[in-house]
């Protein structure tokens, strides 16, 4: 099988095949690409190692050897476990054999875990962008505090200068009405 909605990292090539051990391959430089247990054929996710279906659209991307139990690509035509042919119709029977019901509790569980995950992501950007802030709102503090004493510093320079102004001018004043 070719996959053409993949670019090769290495080449940038998008012929892309599958190998007989489930691998992706490029089919110019030969650059091994991942797993093609992990990616969803209906949007191109690359999932994470071990997932049954695509995090990002819940399409089920392994399915079960009715033989021998073992995990194996959507598309494979043989098990990687036991060898038995993957045959379509077994599929569907099984399928038939599961209730409507019982398939939309797996899709409202694949929906929950899918949700959880993402509140799970999204409170840690929160908490992330939260401490950035508070970092900032620390820095910004040190900053005003570091300028007030530079200010007080200053008051302090020109009230020095201003009194030893006062002083000389009196200075000047007091010896000139001496001399005269």
């Amino acid at each position: 099988m070719q996959l053409t909605d993949f670019e090769c990292p290495n080449c940038g090539a998008s012929d892309i095949i599958t190998t007989a051990e489930e691998a992706l391959r490029c089919a110019y430089c030969d650059s091994f690409l991942g797993d093609a247990l992990r990616v969803c054929l209906k949007c191109g996710h690359y999932n994470e190692d071990g997932a049954r279906h695509c995090s990002l659209c819940g399409t089920r991307i392994v399915r079960e050897c009715p033989v021998c139990g073992a995990g194996n690509w959507v598309l494979s035509d043989h098990c990687v476990q036991c060898g038995r042919n993957l045959n379509v119709i077994e599929e569907m029977v099984r399928r038939w054999q599961v209730t409507t019901q019982q398939r939309l509790h797996e899709q409202r569980q694949v929906v929950r875990s899918i949700k959880k995950r993402e509140e799970q992501a999204s409170q840690a950007r929160m908490a992330a962008i939260m401490e950035a802030e508070r970092q900032r709102q620390a820095v910004l503090v040190a900053q005003r505090e570091y300028q007030r004493q530079r200010d007080r510093q200053m008051l302090m320079i020109i009230g020095l200068v201003a009194v030893g102004f006062v002083m000389v001018v009196l200075l000047v004043l007091v010896v000139g009405a001496a001399s005269r």
